[in-house]
């Protein structure tokens, strides 16, 4: 589907209605309404069904509105009788989809103390977005700000429940407070000058950096191909800090004996990548790497890695999708964070893209403890202070020892 700026782009010639206008009414609901005349389309809906279907959920179309949309998106009419519940639901899903989307806005913008700071994490941990949820934020860029969508969305906004009370209606409680998670900002080296990569860890390091983010990309998994070993191993002969291996890579077990001998400190990779995860992590121990970590894409449901918490030294969060720096940050992804750190508390949590001094808060009190970040220090003005800001962010949230 095209983007949203396409479809709430106004038409200033647009005749005035004594009734909510098409124009108006699609930009209140444009992606519900998308969303059914698709349905409208695949399902041979006839023009008269699929009106009175909106019409059920309190719409007002008439033939030639709904002619004015088909032809403006190019979707095709056909004229054969089906059931219409079947587009009643289709809007649900959508307009429940939208709403879920403002109440997580309403949440991550929200300032919370130590003392609702359980019951925050609760309230987020439940709006866990679904497929479709996530197909409307990839369209949008994922990373409005709650002024936009509320002009984008007005009804899902109006319709959305206030943070307040979301935390009120919070009722799972973790089993303890974080603890013992100390905070590590992670600048990703991606984002460095690899001219001068052993220069640059050290100027990084001596600001205040306490680990070295390698990404390490294949061509395959991800996009884009980047370092490996090699770099690794050279890039050890010059600092004793740790250094965190993220692995986008179709096959990692493959790279195990590299990474241990280069001196790897961490090794993480991606439970998209591998059939049998508990088998991996036991290879990466016994390889010699005792920190490993299972990183999941932002379409990954956290559950998945349940089963496999235990085993690991953390958790990576994808908050952008992986292959390339500079991505916007996805704040959707923090009901994961949320819902890994209520189940899990003592689990080191990791966060990384998009991550600057204006998405950290929102990074810290969903639980993420392990921050890393490329552009967000390497190109900022003043890293350290940057770096200082993210820590104190971290440490604020009841995450430090």
């Amino acid at each position: 589907l095209p983007s949203l700026s396409f479809f709430v782009r106004r038409n200033k010639t647009n005749r005035k209605m004594s009734k909510k206008s098409f124009e108006e009414f699609a930009k209140e609901n444009i992606q519900s309404l998308i969303a059914a005349c698709k349905k409208f389309d695949k399902a041979n809906m006839p023009t008269k069904d699929f009106l009175a279907a909106v019409k059920n959920l309190g719409y007002d179309l008439d033939e030639k509105e709904l002619q004015t949309l088909t032809i403006k998106y190019k979707i095709p009419s056909k004229q054969e009788t089906v059931a219409s519940q079947s587009i009643i639901n289709e809007i649900k899903e959508a307009r429940e989809a939208d709403i879920l989307l403002a109440e997580l806005l309403n949440l991550v913008n929200l300032k919370v103390t130590k003392e609702n700071l359980n019951a925050y994490r609760s309230a987020l941990a439940s709006l866990q977005p679904k497929e479709l949820a996530q197909s409307i934020l990839k369209r949008t860029g994922g990373n409005m700000s709650p002024e936009i969508f509320s002009k984008a969305y007005p009804y899902a906004a109006k319709a959305a429940r206030s943070a307040e009370t979301l935390l009120k209606a919070s009722k799972l409680e973790p089993k303890s407070d974080c603890k013992g998670n100390m905070p590590a900002i992670c600048p990703s080296v991606l984002s460095s000058d690899f001219a001068k990569l052993g220069e640059e860890s050290k100027r990084m390091l001596k600001l205040g950096a306490d680990w070295l983010h390698l990404d390490v990309m294949d061509g395959h998994f991800v996009p884009n191909l980047t370092i490996g070993a090699p770099v690794v191993k050279s890039l050890r002969k010059h600092t004793k800090a740790m250094l965190d291996c993220h692995l986008m890579v179709s096959n990692p077990e493959q790279w195990i004996p590299d990474f241990a001998k280069a001196g790897a400190d961490t090794f993480c990779f991606h439970l998209e990548a591998v059939p049998d995860p508990k088998a991996t992590i036991e290879k990466v121990k016994k390889a010699g790497i005792s920190r490993v970590g299972i990183a999941l894409k932002p379409d990954t449901p956290v559950s998945k890695v349940f089963p496999f918490a235990k085993d690991l030294h953390h958790v990576l969060i994808m908050t952008v999708e992986p292959g390339f720096g500079g991505q916007s940050f996805m704040w959707w992804t923090m009901p994961k964070v949320a819902a890994l750190r209520l189940k899990f508390p003592d689990i080191h949590i990791q966060v990384d893209g998009g991550v600057k001094i204006h998405t950290i808060d929102a990074c810290s009190k969903a639980g993420a403890n392990l921050i890393v970040s490329g552009s967000g220090i390497f190109k900022a003005k003043d890293p350290a202070e940057v770096m200082r800001i993210m820590r104190t962010s971290v440490a604020s949230q009841g995450c430090s020892a």
